[in-house]
Order: structure tokens, then C-alpha cells, then sequence
């Protein structure tokens, strides 16, 4: 299939149908955008000659299907396959939804479901493993970020729709399921059985560090994530007579609602716009500005990203990039610069339509590029609450798109890079390192 999607079993930081405006709502990883009751609108144009007549072979294909096929095959199966082969030709974050799974994705930007707690995705035919969601039977079992999943519960997953592994994959509680798992090292694939829980996801975990040093990890962004954030910096701030400086940790966070990371850049943005799209169309043309909730005092700020930073992750450490109210440690996220519409069709299916790019403040897109770290610092092995993950980005993808801003960006773009080599998490330590060192360092330009 070739398609990489980032799907958790439960695909909560993929879908929303929540709305951000009143105008076309940008939702989610990268920028998802949904209406609780979307409109379509089809195009006035005639058909063209063409268009007419490949609709006719369709209608030829179809008809012979049904009249000779060796088997009786439902027209609800052949139509829904049909769309699926033709969506499956254009990027890889456009996607088709039946009634079941559009239902599935509605009920997923709560934070709570039932499955082994997985990250998904498809490379070179088959599901791989995106990363485990902490703490769930998958990362107790042992699945690691870059598993190929071979087959579930002897289904092989080759050419698999991505959906329908989710499907494969969810249960009830209690029950069990099989995945073969192909990783490197491994002499052949093994088999590893999972017991399906009720996982309730907590998005944000924090502690305080020594020098008066916080520490908040963001795993992804969905329904609750802000108000979560907003208690652990009010505890970590009210603790030790507050805190000097901030380390907020995007690594591995595939994104999530886009109306959720405004809010997050928002409460370290006094002003200004925080992301922008651009499409096609002129009502994809939308700009989200900082919602005036400016509450964090204004210490310094390292962020921490990999190339498991995605979509709204992406759009949180750029942001704060380009307002200069972060630095940035890491190494270059995954690149998701694009912004899929979801809408509700006819008899309970959806479709998620990429419509538009965003972009940072400065104008920056981070469409395949990803956001460049202001200090490119590789991690040997373990990080504090996620692992390392396989390299494996948006450029990687088949159909994805290419930087819009590609020429101006080579010679705009540049950041001073550093390598330095800690026992473990080299990024954490350099980060740490930074701030307590920051009025040493106050030079470097990031606004105060």
C-alpha cells in the first residue's frame, strides 16, 4: 500500500469532529480539519468527455462483476472497494471510512478505548508499528516502535488496509489476540498474544528536575490535553518557589487535534498567529491566532523533538520556534504538513480529504521537511517516558507532497548543529544542561 498513516489502536490523535471556528476547522495531526455536519459541494462544471467516459468502463467493469463473477459479491463491498482503490491513488493522508469505522473514529478523541494500545501505520506492504502507547498491554509485552506486524491472529497484513487491521485489532475487554512480529535482530518472526484493556490516555506527564528545572511530556494532543498541561505547570510552578526554565517533550507525539496545540501554543504566546493554512480554495485559507490565554511566566523554554514529532506536534515546537519562544533539541520531526477535511457522506461513511497545507508564522511549511531542531542532538538509548524511534518520515511515504516553500527554505533555513554524546538520553541532558546554564547563554536570542 505504501501509505503511512498514523493510526492508535483507537486512532485518538488522528480524527476529530470536533469544531475549532466557525469556518472549515483544521482538527488534528497536522492539521485535521472537520464540521459536525460538513457540507459538500460537487462542481457545477460539465463532465467532460473523458471523465464520461471512464465513468462508462467503471460501469462496464461493475456490471460484469456482478453478472459473472464465480461468486455473488454484495454491491455495497464492490462500490466501497472501488473508492478505496481511488483514494488510495492520491496521498497518504487521505483515507475512506465505512459506517462502522467512521463511527469508531468519532468515538476516538476522548483519550479512552479498548485495544492493546498501538500506534500503526503501513511500510512496504505491511503494518509497522508506529510506537506503544505507554503504559499498555503492547508496550508491557514488549512491542517496539518499527515492529512489522506480519500477521493478526494468523491474518496476514500484507496489502492490508490500514482501517481494517484497527478493526483486526480492537475487541473486547478481557479477550486476546496474536500478532506475528518480524524486528531486527529477531532469527524469525515470533509471536507475541496481547489481552485487550480499557486504556485511559493521559496525555501529559510531568516532574521537576534539580536547578529548579520542569520537565512535561506531551504524547499526543486530544480532547483534554491543555487543561491537563495548565495543572502540571501550575503544580510544578507552585513547588521549590516555581521553576527557572521548561523542557516540554514532543518526541514521539504523532500529533492529534489542532485545536488542542493552539491552546497549548497559546499559553506561551502572548500573540500573534500561531498557524495558518493554505488551499486550494480560498475558504481553506484560515488563520489561528494566539487565544489571549498567555499564562506561563516567561522562562526559557527547550523542546524536545524526533522524527516521531508529527502533525500538531510539528505546529506546537514550530510555532514556538518561530515566535523565539523556544529553542529547539532534537532532530528533525517527520514532516506532516498537510490538513485533511473530514466529511460525513451518505448512509454513515466519511472520507478525509487532504485540502490545504499549513504553515508556521514565518511563513515556513514543514511539509516533508519537518521542523529543524536549533540544536541537532541524537540520542543514544533510553528516554525518559517514550524510546527512540526508527527513522521513518513523511518523505519516506509514496504520493506524499513536496515542500511547497522547497526553494526559499534551502537558503533561508539554517540552525547551528551540535553533537554531543551523554550515556543515555542525550537530549534530555543537553536540554537540562541548557537551561540551567541559560544566563550564561542568554545571547542565543530567544525572547525571555
Amino acid at each position: 500500500m505504501g501509505r503511512l498513516r498514523y493510526v492508535s489502536i483507537l486512532l485518538v490523535f488522528v480524527f476529530s469532529v470536533s469544531a475549532l471556528t466557525a469556518k472549515p476547522h483544521a482538527c488534528l495531526a497536522a492539521g485535521k480539519t472537520a464540521k459536525k455536519n460538513p457540507e459538500y459541494t460537487v462542481s457545477k462544471e460539465k463532465l467532460s468527455g473523458s471523465t464520461l467516459k471512464n465513468l462508462r468502463l467503471f460501469s462496464k467493469v461493475y456490471t460484469l462483476i456482478k453478472n459473472n463473477y464465480i461468486k455473488k459479491e454484495p454491491s455495497r463491498k464492490l462500490l466501497f472497494g472501488a473508492i478505496e482503490g481511488m483514494v488510495s491513488t492520491l496521498d497518504p493522508h487521505t483515507y475512506f471510512l465505512t459506517p462502522s469505522e467512521f463511527r469508531q473514529m468519532r468515538s476516538e478523541t476522548s483519550g479512552e478505548f479498548t485495544g492493546i494500545g498501538i500506534k500503526i501505520s503501513t511500510k512496504k506492504g505491511y503494518i509497522v508499528v508506529i510506537a506503544p502507547i505507554d503504559g499498555s498491554p503492547a508496550a508491557k509485552a514488549g512491542i517496539k516502535a518499527g515492529d512489522i506486524i506480519e500477521k493478526i491472529d494468523n491474518i496476514s497484513t500484507y496489502n492490508m488496509n490500514i482501517m481494517k487491521a484497527v478493526a483486526l485489532l480492537h475487541g473486547k475487554v478481557g479477550t486476546s489476540v496474536n500478532l506475528l512480529i518480524e524486528r531486527k535482530g529477531f532469527a524469525r518472526p515470533k509471536i507475541f498474544s496481547l489481552m485487550r484493556e480499557k486504556i485511559i490516555l493521559k496525555s501529559v506527564k510531568y516532574m521537576i528536575l534539580p536547578h529548579h528545572i520542569g520537565y512535561v511530556r506531551i504524547s499526543s494532543f486530544q480532547e483534554h490535553t491543555n487543561s491537563q498541561l495548565l495543572k502540571a505547570l501550575k503544580i510544578i510552578n507552585l513547588k521549590e518557589h516555581g521553576i527557572k526554565g521548561l523542557i516540554l517533550d514532543l518526541r514521539n507525539n504523532p500529533g492529534g487535534l489542532l485545536n488542542e496545540a493552539v491552546k497549548v501554543g497559546s499559553d506561551f504566546i502572548k500573540d500573534g498567529v500561531i498557524v495558518y493554512t493554505k488551499g486550494r480554495i480560498k475558504s481553506q485559507d484560515v488563520k489561528y491566532y494566539a487565544l489571549g490565554n498567555h499564562i506561563v511566566p516567561n522562562y526559557p523554554i527547550a523542546v524536545l523533538v524526533n522524527a516521531g514529532t508529527a502533525s500538531a506536534a510539528e505546529i506546537t515546537a514550530g510555532s514556538l520556534q518561530a515566535h523565539k519562544r523556544a529553542l529547539v533539541v532534537g532532530t528533525r520531526t517527520f514532516g506532516k504538513g498537510s490538513v485533511q477535511t473530514v466529511f460525513s457522506l451518505p448512509d454513515g461513511t466519511g472520507m478525509g480529504l487532504t485540502t490545504a497545507f499549513y504553515f508556521l508564522p514565518n511563513g515556513v511549511s514543514v511539509q516533508d521537511t519537518g521542523v529543524i531542531p536549533n540544536f541537532d542532538i541524537h540520542s543514544s538509548k533510553d528516554f525518559i517516558f517514550v524510546k527512540p524511534l526508527r527513522r521513518l518520515r513523511e518523505v519516506n511515504l509514496r504520493h506524499h507532497f513536496q515542500n511547497p516553500e522547497n526553494k526559499r527554505l534551502k537558503n533561508e533555513r539554517s540552525y547551528k548543529t551540535f553533537k554531543v554524546y551523554f550515556k543515555k538520553d542525550d537530549q534530555f541532558r543537553f536540554a537540562y544542561e541548557l537551561l540551567k546554564s541559560w544566563g550564561d547563554i542568554k545571547s542565543i536570542g530567544v525572547k525571555e
